[in-house]
C-alpha cells in the first residue's frame, strides 16, 4: 500500500495565500482551485495526486491545459504561483481575448486532427498537407517570438 504525500490542507492554505476565490476538495485526492482575473475571467486548475504519488496538474480554464505529473505539491505550487500571475498580467492587455480566442480555436483544431485520423483512413498525401501546415505554423510562431518583445512576470 502507497502512502500518499499530499496534503489537502497544506495545498488549500498556500492556495488561498496565492489569491485563489474558490477551493473545492474532491474525494481529497482532487482539488478544483479558482483564481479570479477580475471582469468576470477566472484561471481555473485541477490537482490531482495518483496511485504513484505524483501529483497532476491541469489548467482548464480559461481553456484547458494539460501540465503533467510533478514529483510533489511543493513542484506545483510555485508553477501555478507564476501561472496565475502571467495571466493576471496577461489579463491587462488588450489583446487577452483574442490570445484565449486562438487558444481556443488550437485545441479545437487538435481535437478535429485526433477524430480525422482515427475516424478516417487518411491517405499519406493528405497527411503530409496536414504536417506540412503544422509546420508552417510552428515556423510562424517562432517568427512572432522572435519579433515580439518578451514579458517578465514579477512574483
Amino acid at each position: 500500500m502507497s502512502v500518499s504525500t499530499f496534503s489537502s490542507d497544506f495545498v488549500h492554505t498556500a492556495l488561498t495565500q496565492m489569491g485563489a476565490s474558490q477551493i473545492k476538495v474532491v474525494s481529497g485526492k482532487q482539488m478544483v482551485a479558482t483564481f479570479d482575473l477580475g471582469d468576470g475571467l477566472d484561471l481555473v486548475y485541477v490537482l490531482s495526486v495518483s496511485n504513484e504519488n505524483k501529483c497532476f496538474l491541469q489548467r482548464a480554464r480559461p481553456y484547458p491545459m494539460v501540465h503533467g505529473k510533478f514529483a510533489s505539491t511543493e513542484e506545483i505550487l510555485p508553477f501555478i504561483e507564476r501561472d496565475y500571475h502571467a495571466f493576471l498580467n496577461a489579463r491587462n492587455s488588450r489583446n487577452y481575448g483574442t490570445f484565449v480566442d486562438v487558444a481556443r480555436k488550437t485545441l479545437a483544431l487538435t481535437q478535429k486532427m485526433e477524430e480525422l485520423f482515427i475516424t478516417h483512413n487518411l491517405s499519406p498525401e493528405d497527411l503530409a498537407r496536414l504536417h506540412a501546415q503544422c509546420d508552417q505554423m510552428d515556423a510562424l510562431m517562432k517568427e512572432v517570438a522572435h519579433r515580439s518583445p518578451e514579458i517578465y512576470c514579477e512574483l
